[in-house]
């Protein structure tokens, strides 16, 4: 047994992730700062960021895209990018409202009722590893279906899960802190990274998924 095949899962996956994007840096570098300005229009932010899920997922699979992919994919997943989004700002609501008015409340019972937004929130922030990626597997899209196999594969792996949300989260923090990371490489990081996440728990689960040349 190799030390390589020794190491966790997850581990293996963000060495993957790490060896593809350094193969692929100026690229991704382009597409990542592409992605970046997007957001800045609001709009356009969802949407692009689906489009470098997409090409995140075309390298997952052995094949590199430029811009003009970038931008098409975008197109293609503007609305599913934006119903995505949707679920996130209501599920964010949800969560804090809660939060805020159970913990406001200072009982015992609402206490444990706070714990349990709390927990939801988590759970549904560590879904997030694998739903968009999890989109761009399926031969016919479906945000919902993402959602569900999200779930699924959270509560079937999570450690594994975990892992991947503590690295994606504090590569993002260090990122959102220094500014140049930021831009260089964070989002396409966590992107190839969530990727090749989902081609593996399909691979672990025993489950098809779709190879390209």
């Amino acid at each position: 047994m190799t030390s390589s095949s020794r190491k966790p899962a997850s581990l293996r996956v963000i060495w993957q992730a790490l060896k593809t994007w350094y193969d692929d840096w100026f690229n991704l570098f382009i597409l990542n700062f592409l992605v970046d300005l997007s957001w800045l229009t609001i709009i356009l932010g969802p949407p692009m960021l689906f489009g470098l899920y997409e090409i995140g997922n075309e390298l997952a699979h052995g094949r590199s895209n430029g811009a003009g992919e970038l931008f098409r994919a975008a197109k293609r997943h503007f609305w599913a990018s934006w119903l995505w989004m949707l679920f996130n700002i209501i599920v964010l609501i949800v969560v804090l409202v809660n939060v805020t008015f159970y913990w406001r409340l200072g009982k015992s019972w609402s206490i444990v009722l706070v714990s349990i937004f709390l927990f939801m929130g988590v759970f549904w922030a560590g879904m997030q590893v694998y739903v968009i990626a999890y989109y761009m597997e399926q031969d016919n899209k479906s945000i919902i279906l993402a959602h569900k196999n999200a779930a699924l594969t959270f509560l079937a792996s999570p450690g594994y899960t975990v892992i991947l949300f503590l690295y994606d989260a504090i590569l993002l923090i260090i990122s959102f802190g220094l500014i140049l990371p930021l831009i260089l490489a964070a989002p396409s990081l966590v992107v190839v990274t969530s990727n090749y996440a989902v081609v593996e728990r399909l691979q672990a689960f025993g489950i098809h998924n779709k190879e390209r040349a």
